[in-house]
């Protein structure tokens, strides 16, 4: 039988057959049901269970999308970048900035004729966006088949499981297993690779390029080592492993199916520090692959200084003590010390940081210096979201990117989106689009 990882009990956690949410995942997760239906027709019956799943999802899309615009002047113009870019329902908008109203993210609503021309934003950081919304989608008393779809999407973000499991991990209701696992596949939320025993089933976020591999781990090391290692490092981003007590990752490593930055540690060995970041923006493992390998550099060398830091070890709130140190733009900088130079040499290498000189006179340690550039603050940033979450949580909606392609003649595609769309839609003109773009953020009208 497949063992699957638990985390710990947090505040609000809500029980769901043998597993827990707590209102942050909640949240989250609606936001990634809404990016994977965006892939099947939105007149599908198959939909009507998810109403409130979908509108909570879009809500937390349109509020990745307006955070630090201050005020929407033209939130008509705003309601056709949401439908065309972010597959925002027109007829669902005014539900959507209602409930973000109700949410306390935005104010001043105006409306003419039924329709709302303007509003004032005030979008919080992601923490406390999802951990409200979730609270919203149990306040709507959402459907069982939609906890339980949550709950898959939930569940395979901490490891692959055998498809003929699926219902007995996550305590589904029989009759409801089918179209939990249609509505999965066919919006994308899950994929499948065929093994020996049968198939598994994976979410696609976790960005495996060469997925045929996990067949081959389960064939090497059987189903259950699997469940229980993946779930292990999706709890501890940046895990220390060795063939002796992780031997599928080691093996995984090796494969090239995971990553794993390695830092040298006291007595000259290379310790690899294994990572399975659940990735939404699918640009990070291509276009962006640098700003990821960066980030990982980041956790790997401060999981060194966590294990093998001797008397300077840090804990968990060291950790990210140390990005904010470095990210903060009046230090920049991590006071000297001696082991320094070993523990950070793979992000001097990443050219995250140079290693200045001692700021005692006559010192003989490195001072830690970063080298403050757009990707290697972005860096600084995913590694801390991924200390903190186990998975990347802003980039669900890369607002600068969809900004930047509504500006153009490009059309922005959501990561979970297919290459080829399930349905066409009228796509203004790229001069249309600017005027859109503009009228929406205040700087023309229509």
């Amino acid at each position: 039988m497949w063992s699957v990882w638990l985390p710990l009990p947090r505040a609000n956690m809500k029980n769901y057959g043998d597993r827990t949410m707590d209102h942050f995942d909640e949240g989250l997760r609606c936001q990634d049901v809404h990016s994977g239906v965006r892939n099947v027709d939105p007149n599908s019956p198959v939909l009507q269970p998810l109403v409130d799943t979908r509108i909570v999802g879009m809500a937390a899309t349109v509020a990745g999308l307006i955070r630090g615009n201050d005020v929407i002047k033209d939130a008509q113009a705003l309601m056709s970048i949401a439908a065309s870019q972010l597959d925002v329902d027109m007829l669902a908008f005014n539900e959507v900035v209602t409930l973000l109203g109700d949410a306390g993210f935005v104010s001043g609503i105006q409306r003419s004729g039924g329709k709302i021309q303007t509003f004032t934003e005030n979008v919080p950081y992601y923490d406390d966006l999802y951990t409200r919304l979730g609270e919203v989608w149990q306040d709507r008393n959402p459907t069982e088949l939609e906890k339980q779809l949550l709950m898959v999407v939930d569940g395979l973000s901490e490891a692959p499981v055998p498809l003929e499991e699926l219902e007995s991990t996550f305590a589904l209701d029989h009759a409801d297993v089918p179209l939990i696992v249609q509505l999965a596949m066919d919006s994308g939320l899950m994929q499948k690779v065929q093994a020996i025993d049968g198939d598994i089933v994976y979410s696609p976020f976790f960005g495996f390029e060469n997925p045929a591999l996990l067949g081959e781990l389960v064939n090497s090391h059987g189903g259950d080592q699997l469940a229980e290692e993946f779930a292990a490092v999706r709890a501890k981003q940046g895990l220390a492993i060795s063939p002796t007590t992780h031997p599928l990752l080691t093996d995984a490593v090796a494969k090239g199916l995971i990553m794993a930055p390695a830092v040298t540690v006291p007595g000259g060995g290379a310790q690899p520090f294994a990572a399975l970041p659940y990735i939404a923006d699918r640009k990070l493992l291509t276009a962006r692959k640098p700003v990821l390998d960066k980030a990982l550099a980041v956790i790997a060398c401060l999981r060194c200084a966590e294990s093998f830091g001797g008397y300077s070890s840090l804990d968990a709130a060291g950790l990210i003590n140390v990005i904010d140190k470095l990210l903060d733009p009046n230090r920049g900088f991590l006071a000297p010390h001696s082991g320094h130079k070993r523990q950070y040499e793979l992000m001097r290498n990443a050219r995250l940081i140079e290693f200045a000189p001692d700021t005692l006179p006559g010192g003989r340690w490195v001072t830690p210096r970063f080298i403050d550039t757009a990707d290697n603050r972005e860096a600084l940033k995913l590694a801390r979201e991924l200390l903190t979450h186990g998975e990347l949580v802003e980039h669900r909606v890369d607002d600068a990117l969809a900004r930047e392609t509504l500006a153009s003649d490009r059309s922005y595609v959501a990561p979970m989106q297919t290459v080829h769309r399930l349905r066409k839609s009228a796509q203004p003109s790229a001069k249309q689009f600017d005027k859109i773009f503009e009228a929406a953020m205040g700087t023309r009208s229509l």
